[in-house]
């Protein structure tokens, strides 16, 4: 697949290129955004810019800049976001509980958002039968088998570190290729799956240095 061929550090960059794409408004430029002014944007170089999107396939016009739709279909096309991606969260405390109106809110209010939210896990009776979004919370005990019937590949785990390991490995079992983990532990998982790290504490406390 094309995206396969480019380096993860570029891949990193697009979606917030089209972030900015996507919050300019619809008369900008005649439809028209230099390098200059996306890199301004993005906090990156123009150059930088030029490259990203080169290796993306996306080649603009010299003294003009690319279009923006164009631009917006092809990263769309290259992150996987031209099409419906499903998404399951573990873990439905207050964090989980954020994350799931997150994407909720945003697939039924915007057209192009393909984050697709289909399933909801817990251990704790106090949530588990809860709807959020129009989704019912199951137990983790099922996740298997709603993993094969909901076809969901991405997973956002949102759970105590304690839990988060036992969690990953579930979630190896039943195939999923794709973790979002916000547990403050570093997880193992088997080839294959890609894992993204977010520990919102180690933020916090690295920003707090700048105070």
């Amino acid at each position: 697949m094309e995206q396969k061929n480019i380096p993860d550090v570029v891949i990193r960059r697009l979606p917030v290129y089209l972030r900015v794409l996507e919050n300019l408004p619809e008369d900008f430029h005649e439809n028209v955004i230099s390098s200059f002014e996306l890199g301004e944007r993005s906090g990156v170089t123009p150059a930088q810019v030029r490259k990203d999107l080169s290796m993306a396939g996306a080649f603009g016009k010299q003294g003009l800049g690319y279009d923006i739709h164009v631009l917006q279909d092809k990263l769309k096309k290259i992150l996987n976001l031209d099409k419906e991606i499903r998404v399951a969260i573990i873990g439905v405390g207050s964090l989980g509980h954020a994350i799931a109106r997150y994407i909720t809110q945003r697939y039924s209010a915007e057209r192009d958002y393909h984050l697709r939210l289909v399933a909801l896990f817990d251990t704790d009776p106090g949530v588990l039968g809860e709807v959020i979004g129009g989704i019912e919370v199951h137990h983790i005990d099922s996740f298997r088998e709603k993993a094969r019937e909901l076809k969901f590949r991405m997973v956002v785990i949102a759970v105590p570190a304690e839990a988060a390991q036992a969690v990953m490995n579930e979630c190896a079992v039943a195939g999923i290729e794709a973790v979002l983990n916000f547990a403050p532990v570093h997880l193992k998982a088997p080839e294959g799956i890609r894992i993204h790290n977010t520990d919102l504490s180690i933020d916090l406390m690295h920003l707090a240095y700048y105070l």
